[in-house]
């Protein structure tokens, strides 16, 4: 039997009481975590929601567009019908790399894609560097709070990324810098968009945890559909050049947007 002026029991006493301060900070330290991680779930879905806005809009001005011009084609006679491959039908906005002219060290540069959601899904978010007519240039694939980096030269670039179906954005990109882009899972995480992350939001508190609490993906090893990708680039490419200048604005990484 252990008595009250015990030194024994005192020790005993301070030990319990030591415990159980600890676990009040794990408790506390992990309800923190959680409130952070909801924060971050918070920003993911309403940058989702914008997204799916923004796209509302493009689709019934496009359906607006399409009805005033109806009526006079329909007047026009109908041109002979002629075979258009991929290929063919496929014309980047930017231009070839090569021909831009680079005053800094052109492999200094980079682009790290981050797909900030911890949404898993059956369809990755596959990442492709569109800037020329041939195939599709395979980057890596995006997975769940991952972020994927792509070294690259100065100049200006398209890039796609692909679930079911295919969105685009490009990037104007100087020597030297580095550049952030986001890749927002949508409908159910099988469809992907993609989006600048522009200067003044690099530094802020939202970006740093988008960077805390991503981790590196790998690179181009991947086995990937080349006939898929392409298949959806020359499909979805009329969705882009449809937009107007201010749409592509809005999906275009502009020089100052580097660190």
């Amino acid at each position: 039997m252990v008595y009250i002026g015990s030194w024994k029991f005192w020790v005993i006493v301070a030990l319990a009481l030591g415990t159980l301060a600890c676990a009040g900070r794990a408790e506390r330290r992990e309800r923190r975590e959680q409130a952070r991680e909801e924060r971050r779930e918070l920003a993911e879905q309403r940058r989702a929601e914008r997204q799916e806005a923004l796209e509302r809009k493009r689709a019934e001005r496009a359906q607006a567009q399409q009805q005033a011009t109806e009526a006079p084609r329909q007047a026009e006679p109908a041109p002979a019908p002629t075979r258009q491959t991929a290929a063919a039908s496929f014309a980047p906005v930017a231009v070839p790399v090569a021909a831009a002219a680079v005053a800094e060290d052109a492999s200094s540069s980079k682009v790290i894609f981050m797909r900030v959601s911890k949404q898993a899904s059956g369809t990755d978010a596959m990442l492709f560097d569109v800037t020329d007519a041939g195939g599709p240039k395979f980057i890596g694939t995006v997975g769940a709070a991952t972020k994927l980096s792509y070294p690259l030269s100065a100049g200006l670039y398209t890039f796609m990324v692909v679930g079911e179906t295919a969105e685009f954005m490009q990037a104007n990109i100087a020597g030297g810098k580095t550049y952030y882009a986001l890749v927002i899972p949508k409908a159910g995480a099988k469809r992907y968009a993609i989006e600048p992350v522009r200067n003044n939001e690099i530094g802020g508190k939202e970006f740093a945890s988008w960077d805390r609490g991503t981790r590196p993906a790998s690179g181009g090893s991947q086995a990937y559909n080349a006939a898929d990708a392409a298949e959806k680039r020359s499909r979805h490419w009329p969705e882009w050049v449809k937009k107007s200048a201010g749409e592509r604005a809005e999906l275009t990484i502009n020089t100052e947007d580097g660190r």
